[in-house]
């Protein structure tokens, strides 16, 4: 492992504010190359060979006693602009046995008038802003804190004691990232929701992820797209199958929204989807050809955070602006899809 050299990151434009934090250590590709790990064929497992398929350079690790709840609260104050917050949402996949966004007001000291956990694994944070949209009346013009915030690396197989040869499983070691994103809007002033659709994929593809999640730890008040429980007390996938899947449905429902709306065209606007691999990402920018998409896979799968982490560097790099229609496409593990078209004021 490596010490990360950079400090939380805030991003603004003007008034919606975002905080990025990465904890401090993280694996490189070269390093797992010199695990040697064969992969099914019996090849050895290159840094090159990563990088070729999944376009990840590093991949994040939380200390072992560094929580979810730690890591929000540290995005958070990163993003700053904390003052008369209304709401608090916290979207994390594994429930700890506490209420995340109750803890992170509380070291906050905000007292918001509403908070809510969130477990939809990677559609988490387009499910959230499904959840504003579908209540418009009570958000409209309130401040809210959105903590996206995930740690998965100790349910991940450890490349370093392969049993046997190495498994579509296995390999999510090489995909995940922990980390979390915050971000502190007025909605309908900074950003609107102005259509979403959420959906649950084909019946036959929920059990292709499976995770250890302790639905005894969930903690009201949440809001649950329920995730299929895991045999071995690991993350388990089929990566073809959630790669087909994927490309097969998501691309239909993000049009099926921007249809809705009646939008033609995004013009320079982007689409920014869930950053599960460079592959799914390629796979879905051919499926969806006539959209903007945006690419911010090198640090890693973040699940639930990685499209707030790619919106604020999308925002950081100058590809949005005022004005702009973003649509967000969130996906996986259930196999539950989550897409939302915003605007930024």
């Amino acid at each position: 492992m490596s010490e990360q050299p950079r400090q939380p990151e805030r991003v603004r434009l003007p008034n919606l504010s975002f905080g990025i934090y990465l904890p401090k250590e993280f694996i490189t590709n070269q390093q797992i190359e010199q695990w040697g790990i064969k992969t099914q064929s019996g090849k050895l497992l290159t840094a090159s060979d990563i990088q070729k398929k999944i376009g990840i350079e590093r991949r994040f690790i939380a200390g072992p006693n560094e929580s979810v709840i730690d890591m929000g609260i540290r995005a958070a104050l990163a993003a700053g602009n904390l003052e008369d917050i209304y709401a608090v949402f916290a979207s994390t996949s594994y429930p700890i046995g506490k209420n995340v966004s109750r803890e992170i007001g509380r070291h906050l000291q905000i007292e918001p008038k509403f908070h809510l956990d969130i477990h939809a694994a990677c559609s988490g944070f387009v499910r959230g802003l499904a959840y504003m949209h579908e209540r418009e009346e009570e958000f409209q013009g309130k401040k809210v804190l959105f903590v996206a915030s995930e740690k998965y690396s100790h349910t991940l197989a450890d490349l370093r004691k392969p049993e046997g040869i190495i498994t579509d499983s296995s390999m999510a070691q090489v995909i995940f990232s922990d980390g979390a994103t915050a971000m502190v809007f007025t909605y309908g002033k900074d950003i609107r929701v102005l259509a979403h659709k959420s959906k649950k994929l084909p019946k036959e593809s929920e059990n292709y992820i499976r995770m250890p999640i302790d639905r005894l730890l969930m903690t009201s008040p949440f809001l649950e797209e329920s995730v299929p429980c895991s045999t071995n007390g690991l993350l388990q996938q089929d990566g073809p199958k959630v790669f087909e899947t994927v490309l097969s449905n998501v691309p239909d429902l993000n049009r099926e929204v921007i249809e809705e709306l009646g939008i033609t065209s995004f013009d320079r606007n982007l689409t920014i989807p869930h950053q599960a691999s460079g592959r799914m990402l390629t796979g879905l920018a051919k499926k969806m050809s006539e959209y903007n998409m945006f690419f911010d896979i090198d640090d890693g799968n973040f699940s639930s955070a990685s499209i707030p982490k790619a919106f604020a560097r999308a925002i950081k790099e100058g590809k949005i602006q005022r004005g702009y229609k973003i649509l967000l496409s969130g996906f996986g593990a259930g196999l539950y899809a989550s897409s939302a078209i915003v605007e930024l004021g």
